[in-house]
């Protein structure tokens, strides 16, 4: 194993210990997270969608074939986030850039994945 793929399966690793977190910290229905979606005034039924694809996403990032998908998943999903938090909420954001970052650099270790997908 080089020490790229042993970099990039670390990244992989904190990702998906992150997104469950905080996937499973929205279907959980935490306060905090519950009253972050009150205040972006959408209701609550986006943060079960959010929550279930940050959940997804996790697992997807270890499927094999699947971890380009997952990366450019996640990305999109925490470019709605952030929009969402810079539009309607306000800080902290900080932890959705490093997220952003990781998800861009899966995405993009697996871009041939991506590609075949489109061809």
């Amino acid at each position: 194993m080089t020490p790229a793929s042993r970099l990039i399966n670390a990244l992989r690793a904190a990702l998906t210990i992150a997104f469950l977190y905080f996937g499973l910290r929205k279907l959980g229905g935490f306060s905090t997270d519950v009253a972050i979606y009150e205040a972006i005034g959408f209701g609550q039924f986006p943060r079960y969608i959010t929550g279930s694809i940050e959940v997804a996403g996790a697992g997807l990032l270890w499927w094999r074939g699947w971890e380009g998908l997952a990366g450019l998943l996640l990305l999109g999903t925490m470019i709605v986030g952030l929009s969402a938090l810079l539009i309607w909420v306000g800080p902290p954001y900080w932890h959705m850039l490093v997220l952003m970052v990781g998800t861009a650099s899966v995405a993009w270790t697996y871009r041939a994945q991506l590609i075949a997908l489109v061809k």
